[in-house]
């Protein structure tokens, strides 16, 4: 899945990253631990590329065996949840608006998509997978956190990824919405996907 050698990432004046090795293979569940602050959200926009890493002699990342992709390509393979993402979600949109654009990398469905049948059947899948299909005609600002969360992780398996990386999923979710999450990635591990899960929290393991 991931292979790292020699890495550091630099962003703005930090160094975020500095050098470091790790690899991690297809089917394994991995839970990445640290505080905040070191560099377990910058680890998980370096494999999303959103940030790259320094030009350093000896260094190279491999991510499913390439070290080049199309963003595009890539989100076929990796499902994303991560706080960033949740924060984006504020403006009056459905539950089906929001898992269906995760076809188009946008928050919502904007004029300029266009939605196939494939996809709305994708889209209830998913919510039907995640129990959040009764959500599908609800603003977001109507739900609550626990099921927007839910609603974010079937937008990121719209594709049926192997993997699917989770950047501190729980902040923000009250104790209930917090078990309620442990119980679902449980389901999705032991349907097979691949959780690489970055937290603070001991508990979420």
């Amino acid at each position: 899945l991931l292979q790292l050698r020699n890495v550091s990432v630099q962003r703005g004046n930090t160094l975020a990253l500095d050098s470091i090795d790790l690899r991690i293979d297809q089917g394994e569940h991995v839970a990445i631990l640290g505080p905040n602050g070191s560099g377990k959200s910058t680890l998980i926009k370096l494999i999303t590329r959103e940030c790259y890493p320094v030009a350093n002699p000896g260094s190279s990342f491999k991510l499913l065996g390439r070290s080049q992709w199309n963003i595009f390509e890539l989100r076929t393979h990796l499902g994303i949840v991560s706080n960033d993402l949740m924060a984006r979600c504020t403006r009056d949109i459905t539950g089906r608006e929001l898992v269906l654009s995760g076809f188009f990398g946008s928050i919502g469905i904007w004029p300029n998509h266009h939605v196939t049948v494939e996809m709305q059947t994708a889209a209830l899948q998913a919510m039907v997978r995640l129990d959040v299909a009764h959500l599908a005609d609800r603003w977001l600002d109507e739900v609550s956190s626990g099921e927007a969360r839910r609603l974010l992780i079937a937008r990121a398996l719209i594709h049926n990824p192997s993997t699917l990386l989770l950047d501190e999923p729980s902040t923000s979710l009250d104790l209930a919405a917090q078990r309620e999450l442990r119980d679902v990635l449980r389901t999705l591990a032991q349907g097979g996907l691949t959780l690489l899960l970055v937290t603070h929290h001991l508990e979420e393991i």
